[in-house]
């Protein structure tokens, strides 16, 4: 009834302090239905205090809806409490205090993290906090979840970030600018880097696995670029400084260069029984076997000039023969400390061993 912008509304009253102002009794009843709806607990009604429900008079219609009631009822009932259920795997274990579930369930999910590493944790179970309100008799203690909570499975992952190196592709590039044998690095290689952070994965502190998390190349790598000669000497022809090549064109190869690991000639892979020459006209000084050498010929060309050449399967002069330039002295085999069939061939100015690869075409 209403008159003149006066309106008569009714006051709802738990313990002499009013709670709302509703427009009639039926409102009150309404919002009583929605909080025994949504506080979970068996009668909730019954712990209800007992309302006091007065006619008064408002003024432009001030009074509250179902949802605002409902809120003032929960808010002025000490029996309700809000508070959280724990729910695993769809099956619930039981409510509590919502701060003390929470600190317990992060204690137990951060159990397993190791001091000064960074560290992501999680529940392997389906864990669910569902916060609602509660009767206070039918909150549980902490406690009594303690046990549930310790049985969860945590996955711990731990990350390691370290360097590693990218390895170089080596493109090799063949040309007849140089003879067969040689071998030269146009540009180094160089390695790249990436930064990899991997994560070791625990399983209730047990490790489980590892798996990687991000890769960032920081460093490309630089291809390393190596030059081959491809070019023989041919049978006769002269090569350098007047020289011929000792061997067959098309037989042989460069299994060891002059210089590598203190070596004092050349090595030249090549069949058994390949025909060794004489790179220049001269006296044989020596025919027979020499030192670590095995069968082995010397040829002085005068001048000062001497050549070896070793490890022959067979010598074809004797000492004190005169030979000439492309005159074979010997085949090539695998005599005196040698792993395998080759001729080792060296160059001798006066007393001292020099390179002999400039002289027979090799660079």
């Amino acid at each position: 009834m209403m008159f003149g912008g006066v309106k008569l509304a009714y006051n709802v009253k738990f313990d002499k302090k009013v709670i709302s102002t509703v427009s009639n009794k039926e409102v009150y009843y309404a919002a009583v239905d929605i909080v025994a709806d949504i506080v979970e607990g068996e009668d909730v009604v019954s712990h209800l205090p007992e309302a006091e429900i007065n006619t008064v008079v408002t003024i432009n219609d001030t009074v509250d809806s179902c949802d605002i009631v409902a809120d003032a009822i929960i808010d002025n009932t000490d029996e309700i409490v809000s508070a959280s259920r724990l729910i695993v795997g769809g099956n619930s274990l039981g409510c509590a205090n919502t701060e003390d579930l929470n600190t317990s369930l992060e204690n137990r999910k951060n159990c397993y993290n190791i001091v000064g590493f960074d560290c992501e944790s999680e529940f392997c179970d389906d864990v669910i906090i569902e916060e609602g309100f509660f009767l206070k008799s039918e909150l549980g203690d902490i406690s009594e979840l303690s046990e549930s909570i310790a049985a969860l499975n945590v996955k711990t992952t731990v990350k390691e970030t370290c360097e590693q190196y990218i390895p170089y592709k080596t493109v090799t590039n063949k040309t007849d600018d140089k003879p067969a044998g040689y071998v030269g690095t146009e540009q180094a290689g160089e390695y790249g880097i990436s930064v990899v952070t991997s994560g070791i994965v625990y399983i209730n502190g047990v490790e489980n696995g590892r798996v990687t998390l991000s890769s960032e190349v920081t460093k490309e790598p630089v291809d390393e670029i190596i030059t081959v000669g491809t070019t023989r000497p041919e049978k006769g022809k002269v090569v350098s400084k007047g020289f011929l090549f000792p061997l067959p064109s098309g037989v042989w190869e460069v299994s060891c260069p002059y210089g590598k690991g203190g070596h004092g000639g050349v090595d030249l892979r090549a069949p058994q029984g390949t025909t060794v020459m004489a790179v220049a006209s001269g006296t044989v000084t020596l025919a027979g076997v020499y030192r670590d050498y095995g069968n082995c010929v010397i040829v002085d060309h005068g001048n000062g000039i001497s050549t070896l050449y070793a490890h022959a399967s067979r010598l074809c002069v004797k000492e004190g023969d005169t030979v000439t330039a492309g005159e074979v002295i010997a085949l090539v085999g695998s005599t005196g400390n040698s792993t395998g069939n080759h001729l080792h061939f060296e160059v001798y100015v006066g007393d001292n061993r020099v390179n002999p690869q400039p002289y027979i075409g090799l660079k």
